[in-house]
């Protein structure tokens, strides 16, 4: 009889916690002997039409449509009754004020009741988002299942207390790395004998072969090409890759910098571009389906990350051979050996630029970190005999 896998994800947009999950059901689906549910709050994302078609995509369903974690204060307006609308609204206006005085908990337990149980029952239940969403409470509640596994994705993991109250539900946390374990470890005294690393998972031959296709995108000979992909986001240090292009400009380097990659400070990064009278050099060009063309062209890989978990834009940049200049954390050094496989440094724009001109000045230097990379071992699917053993226990 086949195990029975559900994987829960709040929906399917740009994100390396997305990504990371087509990845995972990819390898997963090829097991015959199991049978996976992957459940949404919303079946929407580009990622969508990448979930293989044996994973049957179920949508988490509410017995009361007001209570849906989905809607906004302004959908008010769809509802003609008076009555109707004066309900809708005092339930907006509840669930706003436990998100202004940071009271998750209680926000989530105002919506849970309304989420219709799984009738489905499941040897594994999987968190995979984390992040203390309202999906890692429909995991813990709402799901019937032998095992239950929460997936953490970032050695930034404070949002665990956003969940506390039902942190319980889980047998076991699998963290993307070393940093965020030790940092679960550290923040969530009541998890710590639950936590393992369970990397991600990486089509390391499909990668080669993306990146051999043909791209719109061609990039400058008789320039030094830079690369940067991850969401327009604070945590990925943008910012300051802006203020590394500026002094990299300074220093007369002929470079153009490539950011594959959309978010939320877009608009504030292409005016701080513009302020800084790098629009010709610092090139944004948004979600790109098949960044590794890009990549492989590309000279030089930069990663400004403020924090990370174990981030498979960095393990991808890795198996195109990529010389790789990485933010000096926990989390980037469990990837990079500083000088061996790739360069670490101070997230700070003296210092990235300075390790930028030295490291695209030195071919030797190239040559050695690109041979160690090519002898580095990247198939990471015995990973998943964490799992299969989980559910044997």
């Amino acid at each position: 009889m086949k195990k029975k896998i559900l994987i829960a994800i709040p929906a399917l947009p740009s994100g390396g916690v997305e990504v990371s999950l087509i990845r995972f059901l990819n390898e997963l689906s090829k097991n015959k002997d199991l049978s996976i549910d992957l459940l949404m709050l919303s079946k929407t994302g580009i990622y969508l039409k990448d979930v293989p078609k044996n994973v049957n995509i179920i949508e988490v369903s509410y017995d009361d449509e007001m209570y849906n974690y989905n809607n906004q204060l302004k959908d008010h307006q769809k509802y003609k009754n008076i009555f109707k609308k004066i309900k809708y609204l005092s339930i907006r206006l509840k669930l706003r004020h436990f998100v202004k005085i940071n009271d998750w908990e209680n926000y989530y337990k105002t919506l849970l009741p309304h989420v219709k149980q799984i009738d489905k029952e499941y040897d594994l239940a999987i968190d995979w988002h984390g992040y203390g969403h309202f999906i890692t409470t429909i995991v813990a509640e709402k799901v019937n299942a032998r095992k239950k596994a929460m997936w953490i994705h970032d050695e930034n993991n404070t949002w665990l207390n956003k969940v506390k109250y039902w942190n319980n539900c889980f047998d076991k946390i699998f963290c993307v790395g070393i940093s965020c374990l030790k940092n679960v470890k550290k923040n969530s005294e009541e998890l710590k004998d639950k936590v393992e690393v369970f990397y991600n998972m990486t089509d390391y031959q499909n990668v080669r072969k993306k990146a051999t296709m043909k791209s719109d995108i061609k990039l400058s000979p008789d320039k030094l090409n830079i690369v940067s992909v991850g969401r327009l986001e604070w945590q990925k240090g943008y910012d300051v890759a802006i203020d590394v292009a500026a002094e990299l400009k300074k220093q007369n380097l002929s470079f153009n910098w490539y950011v594959i990659g959309g978010g939320a400070k877009e608009k504030e990064l292409k005016a701080k571009v513009a302020e800084k009278d790098l629009t010709d050099c610092f090139i944004f060009l948004g979600i790109v389906s098949n960044p590794f063309p890009i990549e492989a062209a590309a000279d030089l890989y930069v990663l400004s990350s403020r924090h990370e978990g174990y981030c498979l834009a960095t393990l991808e940049a890795k198996i195109l051979n990529k010389v790789i200049i990485a933010t000096d954390i926990e989390s980037n050094r469990e990837q990079i050996k500083n000088g061996v496989n790739g360069f670490l440094c101070k997230l700070d724009a003296k210092e990235f630029s300075k390790t930028i001109i030295k490291v695209s000045k030195d071919k030797t230097l190239q040559k050695k970190i690109i041979k160690n990379l090519s002898q580095e071992n990247f198939d990471y699917t015995s990973e998943f005999d964490k799992l299969y053993k989980l559910m044997e226990e």
